[in-house]
Protein backbone atom coordinates (compact mmCIF):
# COMPACT_ATOMS: atom_id res chain seq x y z
CA UNK A 1 0.00 0.00 0.00
CA UNK A 2 1.32 3.34 -1.24
CA UNK A 3 2.09 5.50 1.98
CA UNK A 4 2.14 8.42 1.04
CA UNK A 5 -0.62 11.46 1.32
CA UNK A 6 -3.68 10.16 0.22
CA UNK A 7 -6.38 12.03 -1.93
CA UNK A 8 -9.69 11.37 -0.10
CA UNK A 9 -11.32 10.64 -3.57
CA UNK A 10 -9.06 8.09 -4.56
CA UNK A 11 -10.73 4.03 -5.23
CA UNK A 12 -9.62 1.64 -2.58
CA UNK A 13 -9.90 -1.86 -2.97
CA UNK A 14 -10.27 -4.17 0.23
CA UNK A 15 -10.64 -7.91 0.36
CA UNK A 16 -10.48 -10.92 2.55
CA UNK A 17 -10.06 -13.19 -0.39
CA UNK A 18 -9.82 -13.28 -3.98
CA UNK A 19 -12.85 -14.44 -4.51
CA UNK A 20 -14.49 -11.54 -2.21
CA UNK A 21 -13.21 -8.27 -3.82
CA UNK A 22 -15.14 -4.99 -2.74
CA UNK A 23 -14.02 -1.85 -4.45
CA UNK A 24 -14.64 0.86 -2.15
CA UNK A 25 -15.00 4.78 -3.71
CA UNK A 26 -13.75 7.60 -0.31
CA UNK A 27 -15.87 10.23 -0.62
CA UNK A 28 -17.35 12.26 2.65
CA UNK A 29 -13.78 12.82 4.14
CA UNK A 30 -13.04 8.65 4.49
CA UNK A 31 -9.57 7.74 4.50
CA UNK A 32 -7.85 4.43 3.78
CA UNK A 33 -7.27 4.73 7.53
CA UNK A 34 -10.96 4.40 8.24
CA UNK A 35 -11.75 1.75 5.64
CA UNK A 36 -8.87 -0.27 7.71
CA UNK A 37 -10.15 0.57 10.46
CA UNK A 38 -13.79 -0.77 9.73
CA UNK A 39 -12.17 -3.64 8.20
CA UNK A 40 -10.32 -5.35 11.70
CA UNK A 41 -14.17 -4.02 13.38
CA UNK A 42 -15.89 -6.07 11.28
CA UNK A 43 -13.59 -9.13 10.94
CA UNK A 44 -12.91 -9.03 14.90
CA UNK A 45 -16.84 -8.75 15.77
CA UNK A 46 -17.54 -12.23 13.71
CA UNK A 47 -13.47 -13.70 15.58
CA UNK A 48 -12.43 -13.94 12.14
CA UNK A 49 -8.33 -14.38 11.92
CA UNK A 50 -8.42 -13.72 8.05
CA UNK A 51 -6.12 -12.00 6.68
CA UNK A 52 -6.95 -8.97 4.21
CA UNK A 53 -5.02 -6.31 2.67
CA UNK A 54 -5.79 -3.10 0.92
CA UNK A 55 -4.86 -1.66 -2.43
CA UNK A 56 -5.14 2.08 -3.93
CA UNK A 57 -6.57 1.23 -7.81
CA UNK A 58 -5.13 4.71 -8.46
CA UNK A 59 -1.65 3.64 -7.61
CA UNK A 60 -2.36 0.73 -9.49
CA UNK A 61 -2.63 3.24 -12.35
CA UNK A 62 -0.43 5.71 -11.87
CA UNK A 63 2.37 3.55 -11.86
CA UNK A 64 1.10 1.97 -15.13
CA UNK A 65 1.24 5.49 -16.54
CA UNK A 66 4.78 5.44 -15.20
CA UNK A 67 5.32 2.44 -17.21
CA UNK A 68 4.10 3.80 -20.31
CA UNK A 69 5.98 7.20 -20.08
CA UNK A 70 9.22 5.91 -18.98
CA UNK A 71 9.22 2.95 -20.99
CA UNK A 72 7.19 3.51 -24.34
CA UNK A 73 8.38 0.37 -26.64
CA UNK A 74 8.09 -2.24 -23.55
CA UNK A 75 4.87 -3.94 -23.61
CA UNK A 76 4.44 -4.63 -20.17
CA UNK A 77 2.43 -8.19 -18.96
CA UNK A 78 1.38 -8.22 -15.46
CA UNK A 79 2.34 -11.04 -13.07
CA UNK A 80 -1.17 -12.30 -12.15
CA UNK A 81 0.41 -14.33 -8.93
CA UNK A 82 1.00 -10.83 -7.96
CA UNK A 83 -2.43 -10.35 -7.33
CA UNK A 84 -4.90 -11.79 -8.81
CA UNK A 85 -8.28 -9.90 -7.47
CA UNK A 86 -10.80 -9.12 -10.44
CA UNK A 87 -10.88 -5.79 -9.63
CA UNK A 88 -6.83 -5.65 -10.77
CA UNK A 89 -7.13 -7.91 -13.29
CA UNK A 90 -10.24 -6.41 -14.86
CA UNK A 91 -8.24 -2.66 -13.99
CA UNK A 92 -4.82 -3.95 -16.10
CA UNK A 93 -7.10 -5.59 -18.69
CA UNK A 94 -9.09 -2.02 -19.41
CA UNK A 95 -5.12 -0.47 -19.69
CA UNK A 96 -4.72 -3.17 -22.67
CA UNK A 97 -2.03 -4.97 -20.42
CA UNK A 98 -0.64 -8.02 -21.40
CA UNK A 99 -0.91 -11.08 -18.25
CA UNK A 100 1.76 -13.16 -17.66
CA UNK A 101 0.15 -16.22 -16.15
CA UNK A 102 1.73 -19.18 -14.48
CA UNK A 103 -0.86 -21.89 -14.11
CA UNK A 104 -3.94 -22.80 -16.07
CA UNK A 105 -5.90 -21.27 -13.12
CA UNK A 106 -4.70 -18.37 -14.05
CA UNK A 107 -4.96 -18.67 -17.70
CA UNK A 108 -8.75 -19.04 -17.22
CA UNK A 109 -8.66 -16.18 -14.68
CA UNK A 110 -6.97 -13.95 -17.42
CA UNK A 111 -9.55 -14.86 -19.91
CA UNK A 112 -12.97 -14.92 -18.31
CA UNK A 113 -12.18 -11.55 -16.97
CA UNK A 114 -11.90 -10.62 -20.85
CA UNK A 115 -8.54 -11.11 -21.70
CA UNK A 116 -7.25 -12.05 -25.65
CA UNK A 117 -5.72 -15.12 -25.40
CA UNK A 118 -2.40 -12.86 -27.45
CA UNK A 119 -2.21 -10.71 -24.37
CA UNK A 120 -1.39 -13.62 -22.45
CA UNK A 121 2.08 -15.11 -21.95
CA UNK A 122 2.40 -18.65 -20.31
CA UNK A 123 5.26 -18.27 -18.14
CA UNK A 124 6.28 -21.10 -15.74
CA UNK A 125 9.89 -22.95 -15.16
CA UNK A 126 8.01 -26.36 -15.18
CA UNK A 127 4.42 -26.29 -17.50
CA UNK A 128 2.30 -29.70 -17.06
CA UNK A 129 1.75 -31.56 -20.57
CA UNK A 130 -2.31 -30.69 -19.92
CA UNK A 131 -1.95 -26.78 -19.35
CA UNK A 132 0.40 -26.33 -21.81
CA UNK A 133 -2.64 -27.79 -24.26
CA UNK A 134 -5.38 -26.01 -22.00
CA UNK A 135 -3.46 -22.94 -23.24
CA UNK A 136 -3.30 -24.32 -26.76
CA UNK A 137 -6.84 -24.84 -27.02
CA UNK A 138 -7.55 -21.69 -25.63
CA UNK A 139 -5.30 -19.59 -28.12
CA UNK A 140 -2.69 -19.02 -26.05
CA UNK A 141 0.70 -19.00 -27.71
CA UNK A 142 3.19 -16.99 -25.74
CA UNK A 143 4.98 -18.79 -23.81
CA UNK A 144 8.83 -18.96 -21.80
CA UNK A 145 10.90 -21.89 -21.15
CA UNK A 146 14.04 -22.16 -19.02
CA UNK A 147 15.66 -25.53 -20.08
CA UNK A 148 16.14 -27.34 -23.58
CA UNK A 149 13.91 -30.29 -21.71
CA UNK A 150 10.71 -27.51 -21.01
CA UNK A 151 11.12 -26.40 -24.83
CA UNK A 152 10.58 -29.66 -26.34
CA UNK A 153 7.92 -30.76 -24.34
CA UNK A 154 6.12 -27.36 -25.62
CA UNK A 155 6.86 -28.17 -28.95
CA UNK A 156 5.08 -31.72 -28.52
CA UNK A 157 1.83 -30.07 -26.64
CA UNK A 158 1.91 -26.43 -28.49
CA UNK A 159 3.20 -26.84 -32.02
CA UNK A 160 2.43 -23.52 -32.61
CA UNK A 161 3.77 -22.11 -29.69
CA UNK A 162 5.72 -18.60 -29.52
Amino acid sequence: MDRGTVDTKESVMHVSSPENCDVDILENGRTIKDVIDSKITELGSMDNEEPFYVANLDSVYKRHLRWLTNLPRVKPFYAVKCNNTAAVLRMMSALDTGFDCASKGEIQMALSLGASPDKIIYAHTTKPPSHIKYACAHGVDMMTFDSEDELLKMSRCHAKAK
